[in-house]
């Protein structure tokens, strides 16, 4: 019955209900109810009169029921809250009030459950982004002549939208047109907060497993990635290597991101006017980018070292975070391998580096030990060597293992080339240099 009953709603949509997004039959059957309140502000002669009757919509809106607002959302309070909206632009100014107004029964009705809150997300999101966006970038420009509250509450609005955005673009009405409007405002002429909130929007996307991919082929978002990762303020930036963080989960995106995005990651890794949080997103990224056994060469090779180089000054400073201190060097260590050891040994200030971090904690011990052991162990004498060269590589190698044998940590001794002792460590190393006619 209740499916016969809802093909009959559907068949009797009138165009007024199309444009509006509502079942009028529905409606007639709660024509004494919350929803009706919504209803009379579309019938309004005139501004004064509809602002009257969002008012007394706000307040039969207010309260914590959580299935009145599921249902209030199901019968499409949502798409009438967009009409009105619409019917305001662009004289958001001008009508204020009203916008305000729109914005507070939104807040209410996104008290509903995470299940509708996400249903709604997937058939308005489109529309009432894009609508709130334009509030937020009309007010934003006008400075002290918009309205802040106005603003404020098309944020928030944006926000509760946002915390349940985390759903397959499949399930999106007009995916195509959402994700290229997101683009389109990043890589336009808006301001830091439509900029921001774009970013954000795309990077909720991006967080579910099925569109990582869909994501990565979206036309000029990379692009759009690295506008929003030179952006003069923080909040701008972090979304941006939150995007490139989510999108380098996927493993078949790693080799593509690597090749199209690797100055815009290196750039956030290197934290130049950033801030932790972009800073600790764009390391993550790398870490995930270095697992990749066809991405290795690639990373050591790019720009003559500067990915090592980067990551050697971001594990010495003293103003890193102990947490990026361990991702840096945990990197180095996923970086080496057979094909890359031999280059990354060959950066300036890698071993002393390396060798030092062994000495500073625990955490630090371990992965540093474990990375010199593995450059140890791949890196062999070859004919088309430079002896000099060879012979100043296993320098600074001896050097560094011996300095790390007097580590207190005994997480480092496992590493000490297969359980040798720091005195026969010692001479065995000697003598291999030893071997070669320096």
């Amino acid at each position: 019955k209740r499916v016969q009953s809802t093909t009959r709603y559907l068949s009797k949509m009138t165009a007024r209900g199309k444009v509006i997004g509502y079942f009028p039959s529905m409606v007639k059957q709660r024509e004494k109810t919350r929803l009706m309140k919504l209803l009379d502000v579309t019938r309004a002669k005139d501004d004064s009169h509809r602002l009257e009757k969002l008012q007394l919509a706000v307040e039969a809106l207010d309260h914590h029921d959580r299935q009145k607002h599921d249902d209030d959302i199901k019968a499409g309070a949502v798409q009438i809250i967009c009409s009105i909206l619409r019917s305001c632009s662009p004289f958001f100014i001008a009508k204020s009030e009203l916008v305000k107004c729109c914005c507070t029964i939104l807040l209410q009705l996104y008290r509903c459950s995470q299940d509708r809150a996400r249903a709604s997300f997937c058939t308005d999101g489109f529309t009432l982004l894009a609508n709130l966006l334009e509030v937020i970038e009309i007010n934003y420009r006008l400075g002290k002549l918009g309205d802040p509250k106005c603003l404020l509450l098309a944020n928030d609005v944006i926000y509760k939208l946002l915390d349940v955005a985390k759903v397959p673009l499949t399930m999106v009405k007009n995916k195509d047109e959402f994700v290229s409007s997101l683009v389109s405002n990043i890589n336009g002429c808006t301001g830091k907060y439509v900029m921001q909130l774009s970013l954000k929007s795309i990077a909720s996307l991006s967080e579910h497993v099925e569109n990582k991919q869909v994501l990565l082929g979206a036309k000029d978002l990379l692009g759009a990635v690295e506008v929003g990762s030179r952006h003069m303020d923080r909040s701008v930036r972090e979304q941006a290597a939150r995007i490139l963080l989510n999108l380098a989960w996927e493993p078949k995106n790693k080799s593509k991101l690597l090749q199209s995005s690797i100055g815009t990651i290196l750039a956030l890794v290197a934290g130049d006017g950033g801030s932790i949080t972009s800073q600790s997103y764009a390391l993550q990224t790398l870490t995930h980018l270095a697992t990749d056994t066809n991405n290795k060469i690639h990373l050591v090779d790019h720009n003559n070292g500067t990915v090592i180089s980067t990551l050697v000054h971001i594990a010495s400073s003293d103003t890193s975070q102990a947490s990026m201190s361990i991702d840096a060097t945990k990197i180095i260590g996923y970086l080496t391998c057979r094909a890359t050891a031999w280059n990354i040994a060959c950066v300036p200030g890698v071993c002393t580096t390396l060798s030092s971090l062994a000495c500073r904690s625990d955490d630090l011990a371990q992965l540093a030990a474990k990375a010199i052991h593995k450059m140890a162990t791949y890196i062999h004498y070859h004919p088309k060597t430079k002896r000099q060269d060879f012979k100043t590589v296993h320098t600074f190698m001896l050097q560094a293992i011996v300095t790390i044998s007097y580590g207190t940590s005994t997480d480092v001794l496992k590493y000490k080339l297969y359980g040798i002792s720091a005195d026969r460590l010692f001479c065995v190393l000697v003598a291999e240099l030893r071997r070669f006619p320096y």
